[in-house]
Parts: structure tokens; sequence; C-alpha cells
């Protein structure tokens, strides 16, 4: 008679450290995946090691093969973890600026297209900070192997680009559009590898005011190289 309630007991006990293994796996994953945009953002993919990643997360080495057994494997989880929530931001700011009615020319999506990296850039503290300076610096790297397939991701962002100016501009020459949006994100690029780049250009004040010059800057360079190029 009183053998079922330690039964019963036994199960919940199983229960709960089944449950507060998974919480502690995923807290893991995470803190490793923390560590790899910070240090992929920093000393990019050849330069950081599974045993640099493993002592910036504070888990052991072991603990980090179990997770994700390989280097590209972290990559790859880094890139998917934030690549959905950097859609929805661009997304967003086009919506914006079709609810807005300021998406009726080339520059209109130019805008759209790089306040979002630009505001990310400026924001230290913002969840999609390191996501993005790790991806600016990845991509210099695209052609290694082990880079591409995750990186190739990527290209979801650059699609909403596209999409919206073919929107505007049905008779766009596509090779020469390509061009052109291959170009505004090379630049776009190096501006997000070096934080310190909008703080020289901003004297450090990250405002609305500042960021809004910045972006007029940038705007007035990308936009008339762009439309030079699919105007010819």
């Amino acid at each position: 008679m009183q053998s079922r309630p330690l039964v019963v007991m036994d199960r919940h006990m199983d229960s709960t450290g089944a449950s507060g293994n998974l919480q502690k796996g995923a807290k893991t994953r995470a803190s490793i995946l923390d560590a790899a945009e910070r240090l992929f953002s920093h000393r990019g993919y050849d330069g950081t090691s599974l045993r640099d990643l493993a002592g910036e997360a504070d888990v052991r080495l072991g603990a980090l093969h179990y997770h994700f057994g390989a280097k590209d494997q972290v990559l790859a989880a880094a890139i998917d973890r934030r690549l959905g929530t950097l859609h929805d931001e661009i997304e967003a700011s086009f919506a914006a600026a079709r609810a807005g009615n300021r998406l009726s020319d080339v520059q209109d999506c130019v805008r759209a297209f790089i306040m979002p990296f630009l505001v990310i850039n400026a924001d230290r503290s913002h969840p999609l900070h390191h996501f993005v300076v790790m991806t600016s610096h990845l991509m210099s790297s695209y052609r290694v192997p082990e880079v591409e397939p995750a990186i190739r991701r990527l290209s979801a962002i650059t699609q909403i680009f596209i999409t919206a100016l073919c929107d505007i501009r049905a008779d766009v020459d596509t090779d020469r559009l390509l061009t052109g949006t291959y170009l505004i994100e090379a630049a776009l690029i190096f501006m997000m590898q070096d934080p310190g780049f909008l703080d020289d250009l901003s004297e450090h004040h990250h405002s609305a005011e500042h960021l809004d010059r910045i972006a007029d800057a940038s705007l007035a360079f990308f936009s008339a190289g762009l439309s030079a190029l699919i105007d010819r």
C-alpha cells in the first residue's frame, strides 16, 4: 500500500529532472551562440576556434561538441537563431514606408533597406547588434566552404530589397539591378563591420537626428549610383 506513492514521487522527480536538464541545455546552447556572435564579429570565422568559443561561453569544450559538433554547425545555428528577426525588421521597415506612402522611388527603397541596419549598428544594446556585425564580417569569407551555406541564407534579406524595387520599376534590367544591389551591400557591409564608423560620422551622438543625417548622405550616394546604373 505504501509503495504506490513512492512510485508517483519517483516519476515526479524524473519529470522535474528532465525538465531541468532541458532548461540547462537550452541555456548552454544560448551561451555558446551568444559567444559565437561576439567572437565571429571581432575575430572572424577563421580567427575563432572551438576552444575560443567554449572559453567565451564559459562551458566545457565537450559540452560545445555535444550541442553542435563542429564550428560550421555553431555558425549555422547562430545564423538561424536571428535571421528571422532581422528579416522581420527589414520587412517592417518596408511595410511602414508603404503605409506612409514613402515607397515610390529608388531612394525610398534604399532608405527602407539601410535605415534598420544603421539603427541596429548604432545601438550596441540592440538584440541584433552583434548578429549584424558578425554577418558583415562573415561576408568577406563567404567563399569558404564551411561558411558559404550559412551565408547564403542571408539572401532572403536582399530579396526584400530587390522585390520592392521591382514593384516600383517593373521594367528594370535584372542584371543591372543585381549589380547595383551588390555594390550597395558591399558598402553597407563595410559600414556594419566597424561600429566605430558610425561613432566617427555622428561624433558619438547616435540620436535619430544624427542617424538621419548619416542616412541622408548614404542615400544620396547609393541612390544616385543605383539610379544611374539601372537607367542606362
